[in-house]
């Protein structure tokens, strides 16, 4: 945004959260977790100002402007306290019982023994903008994490297990297929083979993939982005569309409005394997404005530009093909965790567990490892093909840059890479 826009707004925050310790059926410990706050923001000039008290409702929105206006030298605001009622707050923790009856039913059937964290999120955010209208929202997530013992063919094992939904009927339901299929029996697990391999990223867990190597480095705050001087580049086959798009409510980082108070729009990161746009907060948006994907970690947080849902569109390949064009290498469906390094476009990605691929087909079971490789290179190295399916991948749930930790989400159909590193996992 132009050095002369000004902007100026206040945010409140409600944040709870419940967190239930289960250890082979008994639930151990409760936590919880309220925070309240409200903050304000100044910017003009290039020069931004942000405040933040403790509290809600009027008399803490009027106690962050006085603040505020005492940070920028008594000068007058465009903004102004808003006589809205206070949230509510108890409609967190009725939501929590419902989910521990279904949970102890699913638990004792799929994975008696285990050691898993329950988490039941609500945030419910309020923006008063400089001459805009206010704008409130609520959110209510889920997430199961943990370990749990199934059978193998070598004998009992410990497996991480990991859900991450909005909360509804319908994602319960889902959960319980989830752990079905994570507790299925499975061989004893080979170590992954070192060096460069090819890789098939199947049941949706793509969308990791991309949402490092495409996401970060296309957040507008992100400086040192080896994309910022590709406007329109051709990085991937002309097979490949991603975009980013909040709207998708039945993802983990849906949103109706941003933290700013902006209605979401979708943004293409790539189309037609060329370089699409960034994704922009009101103070990056420039002439275009924002693309609604500013992001607040925390009720004492200020907005960044923060990606939410990653979406790479299906082609036309059922899993036979895709194995026959596979050939030889590695079949994963499920990625723990990611990071990227985007001044020298590195990046990591973990596997819990794979399956070696020989001959187009379906071979030993593998174990734990690490996937890595340079982003500009990987993009070049995806095939034209992809699965037909898009599919959710729910183990993607929350992702942290700078210590700023958003909840986001992902689908994605089955995508061929070639030649990515790959080491056992240490």
């Amino acid at each position: 945004m132009g050095r002369g826009t000004e902007i100026a707004e206040v945010f409140g925050e409600d944040l709870g959260e419940l967190a239930l310790d289960w250890v082979d059926g008994e639930v151990r410990e409760v936590r919880v977790r309220r925070e309240e706050g409200v903050a304000a923001r100044r910017r003009a000039e290039g020069e931004e100002r942000f405040v933040f008290v403790s509290g809600s409702g009027e008399p803490a929105v009027r106690e962050a402007i006085r603040a505020l206006r005492a940070e920028s030298g008594g000068e007058p605001l465009p903004i102004r306290a808003s006589r809205t009622a206070d949230p509510e707050a108890d409609a967190l923790f009725p939501e929590a019982d419902r989910w521990t009856r279904r949970l102890m039913g699913a638990l004792a059937r799929y994975a008696p023994r285990h050691a898993l964290t329950f988490r039941i999120r609500e945030t419910r955010r309020r923006v008063i903008g400089d001459g805009r209208r206010s704008a409130s929202s609520v959110r209510r997530l889920v997430s199961l994490e943990g370990r749990f013992t199934a059978a193998s063919r070598a004998g009992d094992e410990r497996r991480p297990f990991a859900f991450h939904a909005p909360d509804s009927d319908a994602v319960a339901d889902e959960l319980k297929t989830r752990l079905a299929a994570a507790a299925a029996p499975r061989d004893r697990p080979v170590p992954p083979p070192a060096g460069p391999t090819d890789v098939i990223l199947a049941a949706g867990c793509a969308a990791i993939f991309f949402h490092e190597v495409l996401g970060h480095p296309l957040e507008a705050d992100a400086d040192t982005s080896p994309y910022r001087n590709l406007p329109d580049a051709r990085l991937s086959v002309h097979d490949l569309d991603v975009r980013d798009d909040p709207r998708r409510l039945d993802l983990f980082g849906g949103y109706e409005t941003d933290d700013e108070g902006t209605a979401p729009r979708a943004v293409r990161l790539v189309l037609s394997g060329r370089l699409g746009s960034r994704l922009t907060d009101r103070t990056h948006g420039g002439a275009v404005g924002s693309t609604g994907h500013g992001r607040r970690a925390g009720p004492a947080d200020a907005p960044r530009p923060r990606g939410s849902n990653v979406l790479v569109a299906p082609g036309s390949a059922d899993t036979e093909e895709m194995l026959r064009r596979l050939g030889n290498g590695l079949w994963i469906e499920e990625l723990s965790g990611g990071s990227v390094e985007i001044a020298s476009g590195g990046f990591r990605l973990r596997f819990p567990r794979a399956r070696r691929v020989r001959r187009g087909g379906l071979a030993d079971e593998v174990g734990g490892g690490v996937l890595a490789g340079e982003m500009l290179a990987s993009l070049s190295a995806v095939e034209p093909a992809f699965g037909r399916e898009q599919r959710v991948h729910r183990s993607f749930g929350w992702c942290a840059r700078d210590g700023h930790l958003v909840p986001v989400g992902g689908a994605a159909p089955d995508v061929l890479l070639r030649r990515l590193t790959v080491r056992p996992d240490a």
